[in-house]
Order: structure tokens, then sequence, then C-alpha cells
């Protein structure tokens, strides 16, 4: 399975922003916000929306022309039926992407357990530990029907400048550890999948 493992490369001739927004839960906020940033001239890219309680919460990169950045940031501010949602904008600053000396190496790793504390902080500081750098994660609670249990679920895309496929010994042993979750937090799954982006 083939799954994109770089980080963005943003566009260098384009501002580029980030815009969260949290507040009451209401149908039509992703329309309400989407409009507006249509209107400011910007473009939604990548961007993650999820209802948490009554709270709903919105991220999002926006790319923009440069001569249309104050227009957006001015917009997002001062519209008053964005009120509610609590509108934040901070810049973002382009990072040198696809100029990589060696090939960028990912894994992804999909887990469900039964939900306990503690979980994702175990699972993140083998992340950390092995220097891979976390591009995308995701965490859920799930019911599990046949059990009458509540699962956690955790998918998280990692990746890595400092080995390659062909680093067999290192790979091994970062793989080994991270197989060692699934008997710490009594995981019902654990799988993990290795592939390389050729440079």
């Amino acid at each position: 399975e083939k799954f994109y493992t770089c980080p963005a490369d943003l566009d260098p001739t384009l501002s580029h922003v980030c815009v969260s927004a949290s507040g009451p839960d209401r149908v039509g906020w992703v329309s309400l916000l989407a409009k507006s940033i249509e209107e400011g001239g910007g473009n939604v890219t990548h961007s993650k929306m999820v209802r948490l309680g009554q709270e709903f919460t919105v991220l999002m990169h926006v790319s923009v022309s440069p001569e249309k950045h104050r227009q957006l940031v001015r917009l997002l501010r001062d519209e008053q039926e964005l009120e509610e949602l609590n509108v934040k904008i901070s810049s973002l600053t382009r990072r040198e992407t696809g100029l990589y000396a060696r090939p960028t190496l990912g894994i992804r790793i999909h887990c469900v357990g039964e939900d306990r504390p503690g979980m994702l902080a175990k699972i993140a500081s083998i992340i950390s530990e092995k220097n891979l750098s976390v591009e995308d994660l995701t965490t859920e609670l799930r019911y599990n029907k046949q059990n009458g249990r509540r699962d956690f679920v955790v998918n998280v895309d990692c990746t890595s400048q400092e080995i390659e496929l062909k680093d067999e010994d290192k790979l091994h042993a970062i793989l080994g550890d991270l197989e060692t979750l699934k008997g710490d937090l009594g995981l019902e799954i654990l799988d993990i999948r290795v592939h390389q982006e050729l440079s």
C-alpha cells in the first residue's frame, strides 16, 4: 500500500495560513467557513474537522496569493457570523521539501485496543524515542459490539530521513520496538506498514 509520507510542499509563490476554529456545534459551520475563505481569495488544501461533545473544531491549511493575504485575514476576523467559532489565523513558514539527500521513509501504524489511560502517551513515546517525525495522527473511541467495550483506535503516519529500506538492521529494530506495543498495551490489532518515497 502506498501512502503519502512527505511533508506537504507549500507553493513558494503563495502565502500560507493555518485557520483554526472551535465553537458550539451547529449545522452549516463548514459551509460558512469555506465560503468565507473562498470570498477572501483563499484555497483550502489540508483540513481536519471533528465534533467533540457539543463543540465543533476545525483546522485548515489555506493558500492565498500574497496580494490577498491581508484581505483574507481581515475577512475571517471581521465576519460576524463566524464569531461563535473563535477563528484564529496564523501564518505558516514554508519548509524546504523535495530536495532531500536521502529518500523519505514512511511508517503507518494502526492499532486498536481496549481504552485505558496512557495509551497515546506510550505510543507517542516510542515514536519519539525512534526519532520518527509525526506527519498525521488521529485517535478515536469506538464501541466494540462483539464484547461491549470501548476501543481506543490510533492511526499515525511517521517519517524518517535517517533510515532507508536497505538499512535492514535499523528498520527491524524500530519495527521490533513498535511491535512490543501489542503486548504492553494489550492491543487487539497492531498493523504496521512501511513505504519509501524516492527522492
